[in-house]
């Protein structure tokens, strides 16, 4: 029996687990590697996992691509919402390196971006302009929901010499 005036917490049954963010993301092939960061600002994580899975010789370039996707989604997406969160996917080859990016697709309330270069006299290499300028390729696609978009990857190669 507890003493009169004192009570004790309810359990939010509606709150969502906390989730430690960062975690691997695991492959069966020994060439993928992947993370799944959350929505805070911020690439220490990115910094810190990037040189355990790239070779030294690729790890600069393959970061800030990384860095660069990774903030984009947060800052354009629901990535960057409380609870979101952004995948990123690494192939290590002997000659190139693959970066992929997922975000967690629009915010309701704005148009649906989608990744283009823009003025590249707004600021020095911002954003995509730097992933254009350090990687050999870049491409972008969808995942549909319905009739609306769904999560966005962006995926650049980087040479690894």
């Amino acid at each position: 029996m507890q003493p009169t005036g004192i009570t004790t917490p309810k359990p939010d049954v509606n709150a969502e687990p906390k989730v430690p963010y960062p975690h691997r993301v695991g492959f069966s092939e020994p060439h993928r590697h992947g993370i799944l960061l959350g929505h805070e600002r911020g690439c220490t994580a990115l910094a810190a996992w990037v040189p355990t899975v790239v070779p030294r010789r690729a790890r600069k370039p393959v970061f800030l691509v990384a860095e660069a996707l990774v903030s984009n989604a947060r800052k354009h997406t629901r990535s960057g919402d409380p609870g979101g969160t952004v995948r990123v996917v690494v192939d290590v080859n002997p000659f190139l390196v693959g970066v992929a990016v997922t975000d967690n697709g629009p915010r309701g309330d704005t148009v649906i971006p989608y990744p283009r270069l823009g003025d590249p006299r707004q600021a020095p290499l911002p954003g995509l302009h730097l992933v254009d300028h350090l990687a050999v390729y870049w491409e972008w696609s969808w995942a549909w929901k319905g009739a609306g978009a769904g999560p966005l990857t962006v995926r650049a190669v980087v040479e690894n010499p």
